[in-house]
């Protein structure tokens, strides 16, 4: 989240863009790492975020710098497959043997792209700003342009089921994992940014 633009400013196009809900938290938030991404035909575009919400295109040092990376990796590759088809065998056998929690820990996306939560993962899959609006009735996923916000994404409260700390993930006071669990059964993982996200899960249930 652009630095500049202050809290009160922040707030300000949040109530304009919910519409009447009042805003009781903001937080920003950024796509974990590793939630699957949506297909192609589910990604979301946006009309307030620069370039549409999609990532811009590399200058022209960058893509040959990425090319040469690729290259060499390229060349490296078979070393790769021959490393990873000796321990595939063991890999095998810790992933068959894995512990329930294990596998609920490792899942990040749970529910499919039509769930509550899916739903969440594809809004959080654009480039720009991004800040997670806890309402007095709704809880949304805000796209965060220069002079305007919008709603990508949006559920009652009464959905949202808890929010768990992701505490097998490095966590500290400006930036935790989070795990926003519905009642669909549902959950998606999100990254949140700052300092108040201590602030966020007070104010909500807690798994």
């Amino acid at each position: 989240m652009t630095t500049a633009r202050s809290n009160a400013v922040l707030r300000e196009l949040a109530t304009a863009a919910l519409q009447g809900d009042r805003v009781v938290h903001l937080q920003p938030v950024v796509r974990h790492p590793r939630v699957p991404k949506p297909p192609k035909r589910r990604h979301p575009r946006s009309r307030v975020l620069p370039h549409g919400g999609r990532r811009p295109q590399p200058s022209a040092g960058m893509r040959v710098w990425a090319w040469t990376t690729g290259f060499l990796a390229w060349l490296i590759a078979p070393l790769d497959f021959l490393g990873d088809l000796l321990l595939m065998p063991f890999r095998g056998l810790l992933w068959l043997f894995r512990s329930k929690e294990k596998r609920r820990r490792e899942k990040r996306l749970n529910g499919g792209w039509d769930s509550a939560a899916g739903g969440l993962g594809i809004a959080m899959n654009v480039w720009g700003d991004r800040v997670l609006a806890v309402g007095e009735r709704r809880i949304s996923l805000l796209y965060v342009g220069e002079h305007e916000a919008e709603s990508a994404w949006s559920v009652p409260r009464e959905q949202l089921a808890g929010v768990e700390l992701a505490v097998w993930d490095a966590h500290h006071e400006q930036q935790a994992a989070l795990r926003w669990h519905f009642r669909d059964g549902s959950w998606c993982d999100l990254k949140a940014q700052g300092a108040d996200w201590k602030s966020l899960v007070d104010a909500l249930p807690v798994r």
